[in-house]
């Protein structure tokens, strides 16, 4: 007896916990760049900047070639790569069409 309640717990642990994956909404992402011409450290600044103006002020770090900030559930990040005259741009959050419209607003604040 002990062991068919172990069984029948495990099954329905099983049905429950299986499918939780399948519920997890994963982030969408979206990118956009621009080509430049500046220094790196030009570049680095008008990133940082970009990212506040953006409205990404929350967590905002300036990294190695860039910066990154969050905005709610949305964070952005913006890579200088002034050796290959680019700069990426980068948004990821839950919501397509404000993800769409945050890397827009991004971008046209660098």
């Amino acid at each position: 007896m002990k062991i068919k309640l172990q069984v029948a717990l495990l099954t329905l642990a099983g049905t429950i916990l299986i499918p939780l994956p399948a519920l997890a909404q994963y982030p969408i992402i979206f990118n956009n760049a621009k080509y430049i011409r500046m220094s790196q450290d030009a570049c680095t600044e008008r990133a940082e900047k970009a990212v506040r103006r953006a409205g990404f002020t929350e967590n905002f770090e300036p990294i190695g070639l860039g910066a990154f900030g969050v905005r709610g559930e949305y964070s952005a990040s913006v890579r200088c790569e002034t050796n290959k005259g680019i700069v990426f741009f980068a948004v990821a959050g839950p919501v397509n069409e404000t993800t769409r419209k945050l890397v827009s607003r991004l971008t046209e604040s660098f």
